[in-house]
């Protein structure tokens, strides 16, 4: 029975296998470590994939080039964030071809939200000349426990 993450890992390595043949790029081990760390992990942050490659000694501008390779190569994609309360993330592009993220101003956490009805309402809408393959939405606000925090702040000064 094949196991998921080796599937996973094996999609990712062929993209990107592909997009380097194509491109005329080396196949280099730190690239396929940075890989198998991104299919490990699946939602990252830049840090935190630097953490899980601690023992392999790679450079932190190898880290970010490989990143934007992997952007370029259709493997992962950066979830939008703005206020820049806390590093962006990245995720795998292939698991989830459509996603709602709601994201907390205040501290960053970005959370998925599954909603069918959502769904629902964009495949069923026509649009003239347009074929909708995927989308993302970006929900901001503030997450539970930012929001008691503001709401203790706010007693303790009244």
């Amino acid at each position: 029975m094949p196991n998921k993450k080796e599937d996973i890992y094996r999609r990712a390595y062929d993209q990107l296998c592909a997009y380097m043949d194509e491109h005329k790029l080396r196949h280099t081990p730190e690239r396929f470590n940075i890989l198998s760390s991104v299919c490990t992990l699946q939602r990252f942050t830049i840090d935190e994939l630097r953490e899980s490659l601690t023992e392999l000694l790679i450079s932190r501008a190898t880290v970010y080039n490989t990143i934007e390779l992997f952007e370029k190569a259709g493997i992962i994609r950066h979830i939008e964030k703005e206020y820049g309360v806390r590093a962006g993330q990245y995720e795998l592009s292939f698991l989830k071809s459509s996603s709602i993220h709601i994201i907390c101003q205040r501290c960053g956490r970005v959370r998925e939200v599954k909603d069918s009805t959502f769904s629902r309402i964009l495949e069923d809408k026509r649009m003239n000349n347009f074929v909708l393959e995927r989308y993302s939405l970006y929900l901001y606000g503030h997450c539970k426990v930012c929001k008691k925090k503001t709401k203790k702040y706010k007693l303790q000064y009244i």
